[in-house]
Formats: C-alpha cells, sequence, structure tokens
C-alpha cells in the first residue's frame, strides 16, 4: 500500500501553496520603489502624468499657505512638499 506523505515539520500539516518568494535584501530593500521602473510600462504613462499634475495643484499652494501661516517663507513650503514625495517615489512599496 502507498503512504502518506510526511510533513516537513512535527505537527504541520502539508500546504497546497507554492513557497513564498524571499524578501529582496540589500539595497531592494530599502529602495523597494526603484524596482517599479524596471516593470514600468508605457500605458501608464499618461494616467501616472494627470494624477502627477492633480496632486501638484493640490499641493503646492498647501504648502506654501502653510510656510505663510507658520511665518517662514513660501518655498519652504515647496520644499516641504516636493521632497517627501520624491522620497516616497525612491523608497515607497505602491506604485
Amino acid at each position: 500500500m502507498g503512504e502518506a506523505p510526511v510533513p516537513e515539520k512535527p505537527g504541520a500539516a502539508a500546504s497546497p501553496l507554492p513557497p513564498r518568494p524571499r524578501p529582496p535584501g540589500g539595497l531592494r530593500r530599502w529602495m523597494s520603489g526603484l524596482a517599479v521602473f524596471r516593470r514600468y510600462e508605457a500605458a501608464w504613462l499618461p494616467r501616472d502624468i494627470g494624477a502627477g499634475l492633480v496632486l501638484t495643484t493640490m499641493l503646492v499652494p498647501v504648502g506654501v499657505a502653510y510656510a505663510e501661516a507658520s511665518g517662514v517663507p513660501g518655498i519652504y513650503g515647496l520644499y516641504a512638499t516636493i521632497v517627501p514625495l520624491l522620497a516616497y517615489a525612491i523608497f515607497g512599496s505602491s506604485r
């Protein structure tokens, strides 16, 4: 007679799912947003440009207004708006 498969760990059931891929290591772990550029499709570009324009029209005036309201020059509001978005584009994990 055939024998039943033995699980790898005692007390663990055999999983029908494939093994999960290992998370990236090294620099790719911390700069996961850069991996998107390797798989970027040209069809995404028009919508990404549209999203960028909408985000710009919303965040630039708000950033300048918050800076002016806090008593610092408006350019600091632009820095506080643009730099975090660029950092998220590099270090963020979502497309």
